[in-house]
């Protein structure tokens, strides 16, 4: 069965990061070297490690104890519920083409929206390199 999620497009991204007053959450899924070496400035790491992800699809993990700064625990905490939450990794339209919510992604995205999230995966092939960028 393909499910269809809740998705943005690159373009409302990049307006959003434009605009004043923007109340975004981004969760930056791609592994931690990826992260380090560069990603969306706001965005909070969220990469899994395959033993916590087993946890997690049992539904033993909150997404927070994933998160590994406790500076970004917090923030995740506090805007999770009230701001609107994007999801982002580095394989976005394979996930998109098989439509699985058994992937990383749809799992984490199914699992913000149970709890509450306006979340959203970022839809179609991006760079980071198009939105305001920090480097490590």
């Amino acid at each position: 069965m393909i499910m269809v999620m809740p998705s943005k497009s690159a373009e409302w991204l990049q307006y959003e990061l434009e605009s004043v007053g923007s109340s975004l959450l981004l969760l930056d899924c791609r592994s931690h070297e990826l992260f380090d070496s560069s990603h969306i400035e706001t965005a909070i790491n969220l990469a899994i490690p395959g033993l916590m992800l087993r946890r997690l699809k049992r539904g033993n993990l909150p997404i927070r104890s994933i998160i590994p700064n406790n500076e970004d625990k917090d923030k995740f905490l506090k805007r999770c519920k009230a701001d609107t939450v994007v999801l982002y990794d580095e394989a976005i339209s394979d996930w998109q083409e098989n439509g699985s919510a058994s992937s990383v992604l749809g799992l984490l995205l199914q699992k913000l929206r149970d709890d509450g999230c306006k979340a959203y995966f970022l839809e179609g092939k991006y760079n980071v390199c198009h939105f305001a960028i920090e480097t490590m």
